[in-house]
């Protein structure tokens, strides 16, 4: 049976001071994710932690996430929650306004979005990203939605790649439920996008948490070697070899696009204060 990492192995990197990364390391809880399957994170065995609690295992401040998050945050102030959860992989979860609040506010349908940095990170070769989400039994998959995924280069969009030199990684559910994986980047095709998830290999359920590890591997200068994994529940539902997602040894993996929310315009979003969903605290190794 592979080892599972133990979060006394988990380093929590913020984006302030120090004493920040301290309180948010001894807060977290030593049961999470022990119990939870286990994906591409075994290989990287000392993975960071975007946290929610500090040192006297107390809910963070929104303002002390918006800190970690950095200047390019968006929608963490008006869209999210710490919080108290119970029979969940974590004792204290991000929860998460995904419908749009104000009728007449299209950005108020955001949800969250931020590029997540952790020192060191920059230009890795691989990296493994893993979090758990909720969606509640009435959770209306509506017009579609954006879950975390990894990225290289400048920071992108929502939905979009803010330049031809980045890459991102998205994970997205449609209407029915399922889930895709897509590859943003002007290397894998002529428009810039592939999706690598075959039809029907994943699907997100209502009313119980469901785990999501991925795992990228970039592509060497000039060849076809990129290597793209996801487990949903510790089962490997995705598997791509060949991948060219860059076009030389540049961008490396800079970190987690922490996109929660509804996609599609924001026009298009239903005024709905009460359609939201939970995730846990987002996980990232590298190497």
């Amino acid at each position: 049976m592979a080892k599972k990492t133990s979060a006394d192995q988990i380093v929590v990197v913020g984006g302030g001071l120090a004493a920040a990364v301290l309180v948010a390391y001894l807060g977290i809880s030593y049961t999470y994710f022990n119990d939870a399957p286990v994906g591409c994170m075994q290989a990287y065995p000392q993975p960071v932690r975007f946290g929610v609690q500090s040192r006297e295992r107390l809910a963070l401040s929104i303002s002390a996430l918006e800190g970690q998050a950095g200047r390019d945050e968006r929608g963490l102030l008006q869209n999210a929650s710490i919080v108290t959860v119970e029979n969940a992989p974590a004792p204290r979860v991000l929860e998460i306004k995904v419908g749009r609040a104000d009728a007449l506010d299209l950005d108020s349908a955001i949800g969250i979005h931020f590029p997540w940095r952790p020192d060191g990170s920059n230009n890795a070769s691989s990296g493994c990203l893993r979090y758990s989400v909720f969606l509640p039994e009435d959770f209306d998959f509506s017009t579609g939605g954006l879950l975390p995924g990894l990225f290289g280069g400048s920071t992108p969009g929502r939905s979009d790649l803010a330049d031809e030199a980045g890459f991102a990684l998205r994970t997205r559910w449609e209407r029915n439920g399922e889930a895709q994986v897509l590859v943003q980047s002007k290397a894998v095709s002529e428009n810039g996008k592939e999706i690598v998830s075959q039809p029907g290999s994943m699907h997100l359920k209502r009313g119980r948490w469901v785990t999501l590890e991925q795992e990228l591997v970039l592509n060497t200068a000039g060849a076809k070697n990129g290597e793209l994994r996801v487990w949903l529940d510790g089962t490997k539902v995705v598997e791509k070899n060949g991948l060219t997602v860059r076009d030389g040894d540049t961008p490396g993996i800079n970190g987690v696009v922490a996109t929660v929310g509804l996609a599609g315009k924001p026009k298009d979003v239903s005024a709905n204060d009460k359609a939201r969903l939970k995730i846990t605290p987002l996980d990232f190794g590298w190497r």
